[in-house]
Formats: structure tokens, sequence, C-alpha cells
């Protein structure tokens, strides 16, 4: 296997066009299969450029998603951002099953919430879509946090009410086949910025008792079964220079080493301002390698950051990294993050 094709294994994209009759998803999707990308992320709409992107109504997004599988394999991982509320790609105006905010769902009893999860489970299963980036686990810490408690993408500020909410979204997510991923690791709640403009620096306001406490009681029970993603987070007392997503201490550090966790960890996506305003594409995606991270998302959805043939130019770039020896542990390092993502695949599918 090529080295870029091998890089390809640890990427996860955004591509453009929601059938294969649009020349720009021909266009991505031919790169995604030179480079042997083995994972996509699915969009509503067209931050870059405005517009639909990916999902249009529910038949859409299946023939969308078999024919990818066609196109780049058939343990290809396809993605969504699916929390409900104002966090939903899938939305009912479209055609798809409604879903309520984090914060909604949290007051719900036991028997709606799991009602709720198993319908929103089923319904990515029927659509083809194999893994969510939800449930969002960060705590309402900060009522005035523009990306989490203002938008109601918090089920609790109680790290045990909101374990026993995510608890439910996993059990009927493995029922279906579709794994969750938890995020913003090491939580997002108590930031006062929004990572998409810039990076969100939490060190005078991360609750570490409370915040890593949702994420030790859910890991030590769920392990592997679930994804993790780091957040474009900085806290200096942890790491001066780096935020989580590209932190070795606090991938490595806190999430691998203190929390025991020895499954996919993802990024949260690197075209976002928090990275972009530092750092080119190929330095975050190594730092990010380095820190402990495994799938590499880019959206390439952000504005100014929609380029065509985004999975071939960023496994180059990476390749160009690891040659260089900018990845710390070159190819195998590579190769060890392929393997556990394959992992991911399989326990999926089985």
């Amino acid at each position: 296997m090529s080295l870029v094709r091998l890089c390809g294994r640890v990427l996860m994209v955004g591509v453009r066009g929601g059938t294969m009759d649009d020349p720009r998803l021909r266009e991505d999707v031919a790169a995604c299969r030179e480079a042997g990308v083995g994972a996509v992320v699915l969009f509503a709409t067209e931050l870059g450029e405005g517009g639909d992107r990916n999902i249009h109504h529910p038949e859409q997004v299946r023939r969308l998603a078999n024919d990818l599988r066609h196109e780049l394999g058939p343990d290809l991982i396809i993605g969504v951002d699916q929390e409900g509320g104002q966090v939903a790609r899938l939305r009912p105006e479209r055609g798809f099953e409604p879903h309520v905010s984090a914060a909604s769902f949290g007051r719900m009893d036991t028997h709606s919430r799991r009602a709720q999860a198993r319908a929103q489970a089923k319904q990515l299963a029927s659509l083809g879509i194999d893994l969510n980036f939800a449930p969002c686990v960060d705590l309402s810490v900060n009522p005035s946090c523009p990306v989490i408690a203002d938008k109601d993408r918090a089920f609790s500020r109680d790290p045990h009410e909101a374990a026993a909410c995510a608890r439910v979204w996993i059990e009927e997510y493995d029922r279906f086949g579709v794994t969750c991923c938890l995020k913003h690791f090491p939580g997002h709640g108590s930031a006062c910025d929004d990572t998409h403009e810039g990076l969100a620096n939490i060190t005078d306001s991360y609750d570490e008792a409370t915040e890593l406490a949702v994420y030790e009681e859910l890991l030590a029970e769920f392990g592997d079964r679930v994804a993790v993603m780091t957040g474009h987070l900085l806290h200096h007392t942890i790491d001066k220079r780096l935020p989580a997503s590209l932190s070795r201490a606090h991938t490595g550090g806190l999430l691998r080493a203190r929390l025991g966790f020895e499954g996919v960890v993802v990024t949260d996506s690197l075209d976002m301002g928090a990275i972009t305003e530092r750092f080119s594409p190929a330095d975050a995606m190594a730092l990010a390698l380095d820190a402990g991270a495994d799938l590499l998302l880019d959206g390439v959805n952000m504005p100014g950051r929609v380029r065509p043939g985004a999975g071939l130019v960023l496994a180059r770039a990476l390749a160009e990294a690891v040659e260089d020896g900018r990845v710390a542990g070159g190819a195998d390092r590579i190769e060890r993050s392929a393997e556990r993502i394959q992992r991911l695949v399989s326990s999926e599918k089985c």
C-alpha cells in the first residue's frame, strides 16, 4: 500500500454534492478513491459556498450512502452530526424524524428518552449512516456558553445526569449498529468562545471534577464501544501551547493514560478557525496524530476552506508530513490508528 493511501485510511472528509449526477461529488469521490479515504462526513448545507450539500431527503441519503460505499468500499464509515434541536443535519422539513435538543432530552422521563434515542438510531441505520457525532456530553457549566448551553446542546449541568442520558443513546444505538461519538473532550460547557471562529480558552473556567466526571463514568462502562471527539479547547495548565485536539497532554495524557481509553479518538473538524488561524493542514494532522488521535476529521465546509478533491489533497499533505519526520513513529503510527478505526468499523457491522 502506498503511503498516500495509508494516510487516507485515517481521514474523514467532507464531500460536495448529494448525488453521483453532480460533477462536484464525482470529482471528490474520485479523489477519495485515489487516496484510499476511509470515512466521509455528511452535511445538509454548504457553509462555505451556500445552498444544499449532501442531505436533501431520506431516499436521496440512502442512495448516496449506497453509492459512496459502492465507490469507496463497503467498510466506508459515513458520519453525521445529529444531536437534535439546533444541531441536526436531518431535519423534519426535509422529511426526517424529528429529534429534540439535548436540553429537552434531559428533562424527559426514562421511557421517553429511550423512545427518542431508539427512533433516531433506527433512522440513521436505515439511511446507511454508521457514526453519529453525538451525544454531546458537554455540561451546562456556563449558562451563557454561545455554542453549548445557549443552543440547548447540554443534557444537564450534573455529570451523572448527563451520563444517564448518554447511556440511553449508546445502548439504543448499539442495538442498530450505529456508533456514538462523545464530544467535546475534555469539556466545552464552560467556554465563552466559539471554536468555529478561534481557540476557546478554558483555563480559568474549566471545572475538571465536574466536566471530566461524565467521561470517567461513560468510558468506564462502554470503553471502545464509543468514539471520543477532542475539542479545539486550550487549557494552559495542561498544555501551554496546543488545544486538546492537538495536545499530547490532553489526548495521550488525560484521555488515554488517565481514563484508560483505547478506542477511536476523532478530532473536531480541522477546517475550523481555531485550527486554521494557527496551523497548516499538514501540521494540524501531524500534531493530532502525535497527540494520540486516530481519525482526522476535516469537513471541508468552512468559508474559505472548501476545495475540490480534498481527500487526495489532505492525504498527500499528511504523507509529506510523514516523510519529512513531522509524524512521530512515521508510517507505523498511521497503521496503528488505521487498525483501530478498522476495529470500530467491524464492531459497527457485526
